[in-house]
């Protein structure tokens, strides 16, 4: 029996045929849903065989697992952990209403990316390791290096980074949901300037008030 390839076994394979695949498998996936995929019609529509996509990834989870690595890299969210440690020298204010802006508009701005997300959404239920890699590729990496920066930032003095950073990324990820995927900016309104400022606002108030660190010591 064949042993499983993981998706990182592409980078030793033909560029060219490697972005041919994901890029086949991309359309078919939004097309016709993590279910409704089948090798067959990635082959198709990446103009290779049948054969040539499992000699490439193992199976369909494997294939799916792949885009969102590549969605990773071409959307930058890889290089955010090494931003942060560039960034050492930057005010905080700075660095995160960046990151706020860069997260939102890796989103808000590209219309493949929204109906891939939604994609995997409506399709965990039925399929729930979909949604673990999503959260395993794409949130745990930004999450761990957003609090591990918010960790070691002094002038925070945050009480819990990690909660801290939930709550950031929480805010711009419901924006995204109720803005875009679910079409209810005219519902709910919120000018995205607004919300990061208010964010920053927050994650700063210990800086402010004095009162606010000698609390958080005694919590």
């Amino acid at each position: 029996m064949e042993s499983p390839k993981t998706p990182n076994a592409i980078r030793h394979a033909s560029p060219e045929k490697t972005a041919a695949i994901l890029d086949g498998a991309m359309r078919v996936f939004l097309e016709q849903g993590y279910a409704g995929t089948t090798m067959d019609r990635i082959a198709a529509a990446a103009g290779v065989s049948k054969p040539t996509v499992y000699s490439y990834f193992h199976d369909k989870e494997g294939l799916f697992n792949a885009l969102m690595e590549q969605m990773v890299r071409e959307k930058q969210w890889a290089k955010f952990p090494q931003d942060f440690v560039l960034s050492t020298q930057e005010s905080s204010k700075v660095v995160l209403r960046r990151l706020a802006n860069d997260i939102l508009d890796n989103c808000m701005n590209n219309s493949e990316q929204i109906t891939f997300i939604r994609l995997v959404i409506g399709e965990s239920g039925r399929f729930p390791e979909l949604g673990r890699a999503f959260v395993q590729h794409v949130e745990k990496p930004i999450q761990e290096a957003l609090t591990h920066y918010l960790a070691s930032c002094p002038n925070l003095n945050l009480r819990d980074p990690t909660a801290s950073a939930r709550m950031f990324m929480g805010t711009l990820i419901y924006l995204i949901i109720t803005h875009e995927m679910l079409h209810g900016q005219d519902i709910v309104p919120m000018e995205r300037d607004r919300l990061i400022d208010h964010l920053i606002y927050i994650l700063h108030l210990s800086e402010k008030n004095p009162d606010t660190q000698q609390i958080n010591k005694c919590l």
